[in-house]
């Protein structure tokens, strides 16, 4: 498990910007509509629909991120509800929100289809919830897949987590929740002064990569992997004069 307040979470969300505000206008809120980020992290999305005139209200498990979040509202003076609560049991009533979105965030609930009958719950009837989940491939996942493989050599297999980036998947979850499902595709590019400033950046700041410190330091071989990590982002570089690959990620809208 993951400890997402480990670390300096808010460096990777600010890489993530983007897609927040893809998602977000894509949800189109109104001003006055009710909207919920969950697993919001440091608050890209809330903060954007604030700012769009929105009741908003944003959600996470890790209390130093609500903190953050908390704290770049207070900055902008804008009237942003921050709570600590688990994706998996919403503390909202039913039918609450007009809009829920969650920007790589429900992706992570251990319980794929609590999550996504909590996000159905407290949406309104007629309301829509936009989710961003990551599509496989590309140099960041083959990257990823390097330090998971090793975890796993330690720890032994993590348990099957669900294809949020399968359409059909998420169709089928979609149907037994009573929801309509469309699936729009983009991408986000990830850059730096060179893969080796990425990977320092990300080595030091991801809650992934401190959660995963000690378990590559038990495996005896953490100078291998790293540089096998490091090779694969040398290889996918897109600029030659710096550091930039792009990543794949599709959204998908569930209406209520």
């Amino acid at each position: 498990m993951v400890d997402w307040g480990a670390g300096r979470y808010e460096e990777t969300a600010a890489d993530l910007e983007p897609v927040a505000a893809h998602v977000v206008a894509l949800a189109s809120p109104q001003p006055g509509e009710k909207v919920l980020d969950v697993a919001c992290g440091t608050g890209n999305a809330a903060l954007l629909a604030a700012r769009a005139g929105a009741e908003t209200t944003g959600v996470d498990a890790a209390p130093r991120l609500v903190e953050v979040a908390r704290g770049r509202a207070q900055a902008e003076d804008l009237p942003v509800r921050f709570d600590v609560g688990d994706a998996q049991a919403l503390p909202y009533d039913d039918a609450t929100f007009g809009v829920v979105v969650s920007v790589f965030g429900v992706i992570f609930a251990p319980d794929a289809e609590r999550a996504f009958a909590e996000i159905v719950r407290v949406l309104r009837p007629g309301g829509r919830a936009l989710l961003s989940a990551w599509v496989p491939g590309g140099t960041v996942d083959a990257m990823v897949g390097v330090f998971m493989r090793a975890v796993a050599a330690v720890t032994g297999p993590a348990p099957a987590r669900f294809a949020w980036h399968d359409a059909a998947a998420v169709g089928e979850l979609a149907a037994r929740h009573v929801a309509e499902l469309s699936v729009q595709e983009a991408d986000v590019a990830f850059v730096a002064e060179s893969p080796e400033a990425y990977f320092a950046a990300n080595e030091a700041d991801h809650p992934m990569s401190v959660s995963m410190r000690p378990l590559l330091e038990r495996g005896g071989d953490g100078d291998a992997i790293r540089e096998q990590a490091l090779t694969i982002l040398r290889e996918g570089n897109e600029d030659p004069d710096a550091f930039r690959v792009t990543s794949r990620y599709r959204i998908l809208t569930v209406r209520r």
